[in-house]
């Protein structure tokens, strides 16, 4: 794979960080906004990035890279990765995927209508972790009830109370709890339960109508999931899924998932099994590796599963934000 990255902030440094674990990837370009071009070029002689670009359409016609990834702020996912796949480049798009489900319907037709890649940076299914999710979840009976806690006071919060909001504390940046790390959740609960029938989200407000922290409620037939998320404050964060014959605890965010610990039984005749991942490079490490593979191999079943779950998920952010009255891009 041949990589454009997109973006110089703080994942785009996570994601050079991880790639150096990754030689299949070549990273041959980087864009970044002409007011922050010191910073990319930094991070161009850091990692031995050859192309540094400040025009981004000069980039896609430009660079012979055939995968972009996008790492910049939440309002610019849909643009961006629309003007790379019209360009003819497979794209990798951060978290969320886009805004709203109908933008990530239009990414969906134009990647499908030319058979190009493209894919949601989500660790949560490149996990050894998720694996052995997925594979106990059975063993707990009739499922009734998920809770979901990403607790994580933000190092931009401080400057957010001074009155200086970062895009990732503006409605109009699309950021906030929700679309920063609640979305985690999302996907977790998602990925294993599939889309719920209900959603009401209740969320703590800034002073400019940003939410802060906030609690989601996702209704399932036979339970409701509880996924909160705090940008303001700082806890245990964690996973809990609760079923008839037992329950199992992630002891950790839902971006990470370092380990699962399984209670199948009841009273005194409960069997504790721990499972605990290999350890890793970076987290992202594998998604990218799970990426390459599925480009490689022309596996376009991981762009239909991808894709399908993004949209839902996408509709579920759309929804909870309606829910609690956040008008994005004002």
């Amino acid at each position: 794979m041949k990589l454009a990255i997109v973006g110089n902030g703080k994942i785009v440094n996570e994601c050079l960080f991880a790639l150096q674990d990754i030689p299949e990837i070549e990273v041959v370009s980087i864009w970044g906004r002409p007011t922050s071009l010191n910073k990319t070029k930094m991070l161009a002689d850091d990692y031995g990035i050859m192309e540094v670009y400040t025009d981004y359409e000069k980039m896609l016609m430009e660079t012979n890279a055939d995968t972009v990834y996008i790492g910049i702020i939440n309002s610019m996912h849909y643009d961006y990765a629309k003007l790379a796949l019209i360009a003819g480049k497979n794209v990798i798009v951060e978290k969320p995927f886009t805004a709203t489900a109908s933008q990530a319907k239009d990414l969906a037709s134009i990647a499908l209508d030319h058979h190009l890649f493209i894919f949601e940076a989500m660790t949560v299914f490149h996990n050894e972790t998720f694996e052995k999710v997925k594979e106990t979840v059975p063993w707990l009976g009739r499922i009734r009830m998920v809770q979901c806690n990403f607790s994580q006071y933000s190092s931009r919060y401080q400057k957010y109370k001074d009155g200086f909001p970062a895009p990732a504390f503006q409605l109009e940046s699309y950021g906030g709890a929700l679309m920063d790390i609640n979305v985690y959740n999302i996907n977790f609960v998602v990925g294993l339960f599939g889309q719920p029938e209900d959603v009401l989200y209740v969320a703590n407000k800034g002073y400019n109508g940003i939410d802060v922290s906030g609690t989601l409620i996702l209704v399932y037939k036979d339970f409701v999931a509880e996924l909160v998320a705090c940008k303001d404050s700082d806890s245990e964060s964690f996973i809990m899924v609760q079923g008839e014959e037992g329950y199992f605890k992630v002891p950790d965010s839902a971006n990470s998932l370092r380990g699962l610990d399984i209670y199948i039984g009841h009273g005194d005749n409960i069997a504790k099994e721990e499972f605990r991942p290999k350890e890793v490079h970076h987290r992202m490490v594998q998604e990218f590796r799970d990426f390459v593979k599925a480009i490689e191999t022309d596996d376009y079943d991981k762009v239909n599963q991808s894709l399908a779950h993004s949209i839902s998920v996408c509709d579920i952010l759309e929804r909870a934000a309606e829910s609690a009255g956040l008008r994005y891009g004002e």
